[in-house]
C-alpha cells in the first residue's frame, strides 16, 4: 500500500526526532527518542491550540511550561545518575580542581537549577507574547490581519517546539556523556 499523507507526515516527524536525538546524544540515543518525541508532540499541540479561535494555548500558561521544564529536569538528572552513577554524576559539578570544589559546586548547582526557569520562561514568554501581539492586531484590524498572523503563530509554534526539544536533547546529552 501507498502510505497516505497522515502516515507520511508522522514518519517524517519521527525520523526528524530520531535524527536530532542521535546527532546530539552519543551513547544509546534511541532510548531517549520516546521522551523527546512525546514532549515535542505535547508542546506542538498546545502551541497550535492557540491558533483555534476561542481556545487558549496551553503553553501560554506558565504552569504548563514549568511542568514540562521540571519533567525534563528530573528526566536528564535521573538518566545522568543512572548512566554515570550517583557520586560521579554529582561529583562532576565540583569542577576539575579539588580545592575549588567549595566554590564551584554551589555555582554549578545554581546553574543547573536556573535551567528550569530559563527553559520554562523561554517557551511561555514567546508563546504568550505572540498571543498578546495577535490579540492587539486582531482588535485593531479584524478583517485584514488575522490570516498572516495565524501563519506567523504557526511558524512561531513550530520554532518554539523545536527549541524546547533541542534544549531538552542537549541537557540529556550533557548529563549522560561519558568522559573519555
Amino acid at each position: 500500500r501507498v502510505p497516505g499523507p497522515w502516515q507520511q507526515t508522522m514518519e517524517y516527524l519521527v525520523s526528524f526526532v530520531r535524527g536530532m536525538v542521535s546527532d546530539n546524544i552519543a551513547h544509546h540515543p534511541e532510548k531517549y527518542v520516546p521522551m523527546v518525541g512525546t514532549l515535542g508532540f505535547f508542546i506542538l499541540l498546545n502551541n497550535l491550540f492557540g491558533l483555534t479561535p476561542g481556545m487558549p494555548s496551553g503553553t501560554g500558561n506558565w504552569n504548563v511550561t514549568l511542568g514540562c521544564a521540571l519533567v525534563v529536569f528530573f528526566y536528564y538528572n535521573f538518566h545522568g545518575m543512572r548512566e554515570q552513577g550517583v557520586l560521579k554524576y554529582w561529583g562532576h559539578f565540583a569542577g576539575p580542581i579539588w580545592w575549588l570544589a567549595p566554590l564551584m559546586f554551589p555555582l554549578e548547582i545554581l546553574g543547573l537549577l536556573s535551567r528550569i526557569l530559563s527553559h520554562s520562561l523561554r517557551l511561555f514568554g514567546n508563546i504568550a507574547g505572540e498571543h498578546v501581539v495577535s490579540l492587539i492586531f486582531f482588535s485593531l484590524v479584524p478583517l485584514l490581519v488575522p490570516i498572516p498572523l495565524m501563519f506567523m503563530g504557526l511558524f512561531f509554534g513550530l520554532i518554539q517546539t523545536f527549541v524546547f526539544i533541542m534544549l531538552a536533547t542537549i541537557y540529556i546529552s550533557g548529563a549522560v556523556a561519558h568522559e573519555h
